[in-house]
């Protein structure tokens, strides 16, 4: 199953990517072990290691302000917040104690934990997968059927994803035509395909840069209901009294920084920008306008009633059939753990 971090290894390019930075709010740094967190005690700030599923940009955004609003601080950690990139495998981190919570796709933590790592999901940022089918807004296409007898460009990475979806959908992975094509979108503006497999959050925002007007519909209003950006810890994170408080403190900090963000998404991009991404030299204009197309998907009407970064029950269910669907088997118990948002949010929607 294609992750978004291999579609996005090579999409990073689109939204300015670079060589990553360290460099300070709580931190951006290189990863250190949480072995010392535990002997902190109450001697001070707790130190923790928070890894990025992700390079430095605004899909973060919600972390930094946490982070550089002193969130994390007033909840007795001192957070490190480690970039990620294409080659940064978070599960791994996790599990070996490097870092104390992540970020990372759900199938992918389904597929670590039937490799043995004892890995659970507490939260999830991107309630919306942002994968989308865009294609241009002079020949829209709005629907899975609208693709039937209709090329589509997607990646061979790609190939398994929309087949289960299609089926899913009732349309005959036969009757659309998969046209092979990268990350660039430049096969749809030519004419080589009708449709482009994209993110929500990438190929509309550097086509609409460009003058381009697109039109698109994400796969998670059609049944592909698999959460991203979720946030991951060790089962031993969550057995031990001491370690389990802070991460209960470091979620309640999270949630926070998210809801700043979500409610002024220019103090995210000015963040991503001007400190947290710096070296990556992101346009200001690219990131906001992908600051704006990440509201949405975070900011849910679930989330409006049960609170940001949370995982209802019916959210569950549609993450295991989405995964069912291309062979990843879990139940809701092995893989989620809904506790910790739970006393986060104690019966209301913000904190």
């Amino acid at each position: 199953m294609t992750t978004r971090r291999d579609f996005l290894s090579v999409t990073a390019k689109l939204l300015g990517g670079g060589a990553l930075v360290a460099v300070s709010g709580g931190a951006l740094a290189a990863c250190s072990s949480d072995d010392d967190a535990s002997a902190a005690g109450s001697k001070g700030p707790s130190p923790v290691t928070f890894q990025l599923g992700w390079l430095a940009n605004v899909e973060n955004m919600g972390i930094y302000v946490a982070d550089d609003g002193g969130y994390y601080t007033k909840e007795g950690l001192k957070t490190t917040v480690v970039p990620g990139g294409p080659s940064v495998s978070v599960g791994p981190l996790i599990a070996s104690g490097k870092a104390f919570v992540g970020l990372d796709s759900v199938d992918t933590i389904a597929r670590a934990r039937k490799e043995g790592a004892p890995l659970k999901v507490v939260g999830a940022t991107l309630q919306k997968n942002p994968s989308a089918v865009v294609s241009l807004a002079k020949n829209p296409i709005r629907t899975p059927q609208d693709l039937v007898g209709k090329r589509l460009g997607v990646q061979q990475s790609g190939t398994e994803i929309y087949n289960a979806f299609f089926k899913a959908n009732g349309v005959d992975p036969k009757s659309v035509t998969y046209v092979p094509v990268q990350f660039d979108p430049a096969p749809l503006v030519n004419g080589e395909v009708d449709a482009f497999a994209s993110f929500l959050t990438s190929q509309p925002i550097q086509l609409k840069r460009q003058g381009i007007e697109t039109e698109a519909f994400l796969l998670a209003d059609f049944g592909y209901g698999l959460w991203a950006d979720a946030f991951v810890v060790s089962e031993q994170t969550l057995a031990d009294k001491e370690s389990r408080a802070r991460l209960v403190n470091l979620m309640r900090a999270s949630v926070k920084g998210w809801q700043d963000a979500v409610a002024d998404p220019a103090r995210g991009v000015k963040l991503a920008v001007e400190k947290y991404g710096k070296s990556l030299q992101l346009n200001a204009d690219e990131q906001l306008l992908t600051a704006q197309s990440f509201v949405p998907l975070i900011a849910t009407p679930e989330t409006k009633t049960n609170g940001l970064l949370t995982m209802s029950k019916d959210g569950i269910e549609a993450n295991i059939k989405t995964m069912a669907a291309v062979g990843i088997t879990a139940t809701a118990d092995e893989l989620f753990d809904t506790t910790i948002l739970a006393e986060v949010f104690a019966g209301k929607p913000t904190v």
